[in-house]
């Protein structure tokens, strides 16, 4: 992954790199150990359900992340409009469901430019509430314009903030929010360094940028890829490599007990190309970060005696064959076990694991290929299963009972 941040195109810039060594590189991968972890086959019946058209004007729907908080489970993303104008072609668009088979559509209030425009991206959870960031490139540069929303009663609202809070000279990136019982967090990056925001009302955001234990050293480069509470603290993953090095990433973690104050946490690495990127509470003290090892993906567990060394599951694409940049989209806690959702470069994944360490890849009805309008997402939910997905023909969902 890429981690000079000199301009928002950096992580693109590096990966177009390594997918043209990516040839090389898998050609020298050895074959993955004989004393690999393994896991039991999981079988999951999925059934999918019908999400009503949002009110307003029509258009194809799209959607990107779930998760299961207060009375039910919740969808986000957007209608991109039949009848697009010069200054319009997307709005913002969520559902709810209070049993994953009946769905309604979420009225949404969004009274700034940008927030009418938006694509909800991310939802997290927080005391039985939500929150919700999207974004929609435009202005001079094409820039992605960021906004946070939360619910007003049965409404989502898009909060009025100033342009220097996600943006301004010191912009890189915003990425995904995550939730906690203090409140939510949502990682990104600035030019000093890995960035956070952090509230325990989702109608603001503090910024926390330049923070001496987040700011690069001046040598090392990194760039934070998502977040999450841990049981006792916040944690931010993500890559960095020293100067020189920028091909040779390895993982990165950051740790804070109040989403204000921030410490470097040291993980496992390796000669492969590294990137840790999601971040899950086991419970039992124990910590999962799903990235990319080489040309594999990875899995990392910290439990009371510290960083495991990762174990390697699934395969990226080769790089010719590379559709987009390979990532981690999801990591939930099921009833199944831990899903992850990972995009190969070339298409959508899911797979599964009981402890961290053993994984499995599960079928699912729906695969799309890696596009940046496609998804595949699993659900956060400890009581239920739950699949969004679009493959650029709407969106998605599938409650899923586990079998056997």
């Amino acid at each position: 992954m890429g981690i000079r941040r000199s301009s928002p195109t950096a992580l693109a810039l590096v990966a177009v790199l390594t997918a043209a060594l990516t040839p090389t590189l898998a050609a020298c991968d050895d074959p993955p150990p004989d004393d690999e972890p393994t896991a039991e086959p999981v079988s999951i019946t999925w059934t999918e359900r019908e999400l009503p058209p949002p009110e307003g004007q029509p258009g194809r729907t799209v959607v990107r992340d779930a998760v299961e908080c207060g009375d039910g489970w919740w969808v986000v993303g957007a209608v991109f409009l039949d009848r697009p104008t010069e200054t319009r072609d997307t709005r913002p668009a969520a559902w709810f469901s209070a049993d994953r088979e009946t769905w309604s559509s979420v009225p949404v209030d969004a009274r700034t430019y940008w927030g009418r425009r938006a694509i909800l991206s991310s939802v997290a959870c927080s005391r039985d509430r939500i929150a919700v960031v999207g974004a929609r490139s435009g202005g001079a540069h094409g820039n992605p314009r960021v906004t946070s929303f939360w619910l007003d009663g049965g409404t989502l609202v898009d909060v009025t903030a100033v342009f220097t809070q996600y943006g301004g000279v010191s912009a890189t990136n915003v990425g995904p929010i995550s939730g906690g019982p203090s409140g939510w967090l949502i990682t990104g990056n600035r030019t000093s360094g890995p960035g956070v925001w952090f509230t325990d009302d989702p109608r603001e955001f503090t910024r926390v940028e330049a923070e001496p234990g987040l700011t690069d050293d001046g040598d090392l480069e990194s760039l934070t890829q998502g977040g999450g509470w841990a049981g006792e603290e916040w944690v931010v993953v993500g890559g960095g490599a020293r100067t020189g090095e920028h091909l040779d990433p390895d993982p990165l973690a950051w740790t804070s007990a109040d989403g204000l104050t921030w410490a470097p946490q040291e993980m496992p690495a390796t000669e492969a190309i590294e990137d840790a990127q999601r971040v899950l509470d086991l419970g039992d003290e124990r910590l999962l970060v799903v990235g990319r090892s080489g040309q594999r993906f990875a899995a990392w567990v910290r439990d009371d005696e510290g960083w495991r060394e990762a174990v390697t599951f699934g395969a990226i694409a080769d790089g010719s064959d590379w559709r987009g940049a390979p990532y981690v989209a999801s990591l939930a806690r099921t009833p199944a076990g831990v899903l992850a959702t990972v995009s190969t470069g070339d298409h959508y994944e899911l797979w599964q694991t009981a402890d961290g360490r053993g994984w499995v890849r599960v079928d699912v009805p729906l695969e799309p290929v890696t596009a940046g309008d496609h998804t595949l997402v699993a659900g956060a939910g400890d009581d239920a299963l739950l699949l969004i997905g679009d493959a650029g023909e709407g969106g998605r969902v599938w409650s899923g009972q586990r079998d056997g």
